[in-house]
């Protein structure tokens, strides 16, 4: 019997992830809001006129954006959600409509608060976001497991509260795909940090959408990840910065026992990346850590997991990315969700997948990724 675990699903975060930050920090704060320019909706405020966020595009999966009805849901904000995005006890029941047994999900509007500017705000709102998702999983710790999120670059605030919330069982961490240049990951200043996280041996994600600054690090002309053609299409290079960094700076080779996780990038991009990552290894050694000991590609392998929804690309080229590294994730409750077709969709681009595989993409990968017992998984298919 084959069961599905999503990796990649998401919660709504309450209003109240965000409360009395204002009162603390003033214009440095983001909030929520009920209105924004006259236009009727929940709206996410980030500080300082960064972005205003509709709140109620973030809960609409299985409706299209075509739909003029769609549009109607979005603007009744936290309202016009499915009741399971809100109410943990109902999403069991739309997790058994998809055909799933169980979610990791990200954040959502903190996905955003990672640019907040200010350390101390991104560190109390995350505080917050952290304490609510906990209560949110309560009713059930093995289908539901929610990911926290860490305030880096701020190294020391990031240690405390790894600490603080993986005492209260938060099992997974989310950390900005994109950080300044000036100072990436490899920076021997990030070391404590990878050290604990070792330590602890909980997987840490990057995430699109997550980075220091809104644009993910890319080129102006290119736009954001969230908002622009070339800034959507391309995103995943932000990623790809960030796992170079990592691997050829020798922070993998360093802290061996890391569990990395690239999210909702899709994974066509990554066998051509490594592939190439490899020989450019061998045609500028002197630009990567001399630390290392094995090819980039192999810190990979060991060290890193990568999500898919529906790519049929990354699936052709599973043997060279590494059937082990690849998680199936279907986005829930976002409006690119595959809910409530995931089965027939899986059906389609896994149809020439052998049985074990499928079944380690869909389900093994992830039991072993966050250390799920099955025989406490419902056994519905």
């Amino acid at each position: 019997m084959m069961r599905y675990y999503s990796c990649d699903s998401h919660v709504v975060e309450a209003a109240e992830i965000y409360d009395g930050l204002v009162d603390r920090f003033g214009s440095k704060a983001p909030y929520i809001s009920k209105e924004l320019d006259g236009k009727s909706g929940t709206w996410l405020m980030l500080p300082d006129g960064m972005r205003s966020v509709p709140v109620g595009r973030l809960g609409i999966a299985g409706a299209s954006l075509d739909d003029p009805a769609t549009h109607e849901r979005i603007a009744m904000g936290y309202d016009g959600f499915n009741p399971g995005v809100m109410d943990p006890v109902a999403r069991l029941e739309e997790q058994k409509t998809d055909g799933i047994v169980g979610e990791v999900m990200y954040p959502s509007l903190s996905m955003f608060t990672f640019a907040v500017p200010d350390a101390e705000v991104r560190d109390a709102a995350f505080r917050q976001h952290n304490d609510w998702i906990v209560d949110y999983c309560s009713v059930d710790r093995d289908r539901l497991i929610g990911v926290g999120c860490l305030p880096l670059p701020d190294v020391e605030r990031a240690i405390a509260e790894i600490d603080r919330s993986s005492a209260k069982g938060v099992r997974g961490f989310a950390i900005p795909t994109h950080i300044d240049p000036v100072k990436p990951y490899c920076h021997p200043d990030f070391d404590p940090f990878w050290a604990r996280a070792e330590d602890y041996g909980l997987p840490l994600t990057m995430h699109i959408f997550t980075g220091q600054t809104l644009d993910g690090g890319l080129p102006e002309h290119w736009g954001t990840p969230g908002g622009h053609l070339k800034g959507y299409t391309l995103a995943h290079t932000t990623a790809v910065n960030t796992m170079i960094d990592i691997i050829c700076g020798g922070v993998t080779e360093r802290f061996p026992k890391l569990k990395l996780v690239i999210s909702e990038y899709e994974t066509g991009w990554v066998a051509h990346t490594l592939q190439r990552l490899d020989h450019a290894a061998y045609r500028t050694p002197w630009e990567v850590s001399d630390e290392l000991t094995m090819k980039p590609s192999e810190y990979f392998d060991r060290n890193f997991w990568v999500t898919f929804e529906d790519d049929k690309e990354g699936i052709a080229t599973r043997e060279a990315i590494g059937v082990k590294n690849l998680l199936w994730g279907n986005d829930y409750p976002h409006h690119d969700s595959i809910w409530p077709n995931s089965r027939p969709i899986l059906d389609d681009i896994l149809s020439n997948v052998p049985e074990s595989e499928r079944e380690q993409m869909v389900w093994g990968n992830v039991m072993d990724l966050y250390d799920l017992d099955p025989q406490k998984l419902p056994a519905f298919s």
